[in-house]
């Protein structure tokens, strides 16, 4: 397996220890992968049912909760109909256990026995659950405040979850220097290649979920953007398979406050606001990944919006109303779905799909006081 920068076009030999070029840029796995539908392994009901299309072979895949496709379910925003991509569903209860498997997976298999991540809540836990289950210790680093409906499921699974204060970019530093502090190997999820490798089984599902046909449009929160970058990397594999004949609209929701991707891709300095927002997850400044996942997403003809805190509370109201208790950062997604709308720029006859990307249960108490109190 081999690493590639898209920045610098270097190229390198994958060990458990790289995770960033020398040029500073974030790493991706050099792929070529073709997946046609006769590659499904249709008596396997989880996200290893596409392992074709993965850097790691089925065989290899020992740390698992038999990850099952998670539902894709009806639901309306205003008078359009969408589908919702239930990954609160995952084994902790976020998309990012996708990508902590494939890691957890890769690192066992190089005998790997203790991980380090930087994470504001759901990165951490599910990097805890997944070495909980392959017998590593891990050590989560967050930022000071982080719910603890998140940091106490993160120590309920046996991990180390240790607070620092300061910036989430501070924190990442803290897991990094950890490397020496705790004999750890840093697996952060903006950062490791494999993530994504990962978190992309989302397209697959998607796409077989919806007759093996892609949807018109992909909504999506955005903190690093890895989400973002899954979907198109596995899109983009299906339709150079032949499978699809385009790849969604990608669109990708920020805050009024924090909005790095919508800046960059309209051509605007980065500036960033109050970071006093309900959407705790993705209070990132500037991701790793930023210049690519713009281009991935002008690519698909989609676009970044920011939308209000007014908005994201709405939408966890609305999103609520219909059976779906989703954290406000996931909100984030159908905010944007409702702006986009408005904007005539998705249509009610389209298929959209919005990802709910955490559980409700992960802020319960932020919630509570947001609709109750």
């Amino acid at each position: 397996m081999k690493y590639l920068c898209m920045n610098c076009g270097s190229e390198w030999n994958a060990t458990p220890l790289l995770v960033q070029c020398s040029c500073g840029s974030a790493l991706w796995v050099k792929t070529n992968v073709t997946f046609n539908k006769s590659d499904i392994v249709d008596t396997d009901f989880t996200m290893w049912r596409y392992s074709k299309a993965y850097p790691l072979h089925r065989q290899d895949i020992h740390v698992t909760f038999d990850e099952t496709i998670t539902p894709l379910a009806k639901a309306q925003v205003g008078q359009c109909p969408i589908l919702v991509k239930m990954d609160s569903l995952m084994p902790s209860g976020s998309f990012k256990d996708r990508g902590a498997a494939m890691v957890v997976n890769y690192l066992k298999l190089q005998g790997i026995t203790s991980i380090a991540e930087d994470s504001s809540g759901n990165g951490g836990s599910a990097y805890a659950v997944y070495a909980a289950k392959a017998g590593m210790t891990c050590n989560v680093f967050v930022p000071k405040g982080t719910s603890p409906s998140k940091t106490v499921q993160t120590r309920v699974y046996g991990a180390q979850c240790i607070e620092i204060e300061g910036s989430r970019e501070e924190v990442a530093t803290a897991a990094r220097e950890s490397i020496d502090t705790h004999n750890s190997h840093y697996v952060g999820h903006n950062w490791h290649p494999l993530f994504i490798e990962g978190v992309k089984s989302i397209a697959y599902e998607i796409w077989e979920q919806c007759g093996y046909r892609a949807p018109d449009n992909i909504v999506v929160p955005v903190g690093n953007g890895s989400l973002l970058a899954g979907a198109y990397l596995g899109f983009m594999e299906l339709r150079n398979s032949g499978e699809i004949k385009q790849i969604p609209r990608l669109f990708g929701v920020q805050t009024m406050g924090i909005q790095p991707f919508v800046q960059r891709f309209n051509g605007e300095d980065i500036r960033v606001g109050s970071a006093n927002t309900l959407a705790e997850g993705i209070k990132i400044k500037c991701s790793s990944r930023l210049n690519e996942i713009v281009g991935f997403v002008r690519e698909s003809c989609g676009g970044f919006i920011p939308v209000s805190e007014a908005h994201i509370k709405s939408a966890v109201e609305v999103m609520g109303k219909q059976g779906f208790f989703i954290e406000p950062t996931s909100a984030l997604a159908f905010a944007g779905v409702e702006q986009l709308i408005k904007r005539e720029i998705i249509l009610s006859e389209q298929t959209t799909v919005g990802v709910v990307t955490g559980n409700g249960l992960k802020a319960a108490g932020v919630i509570e006081k947001m609709l109750f109190n």
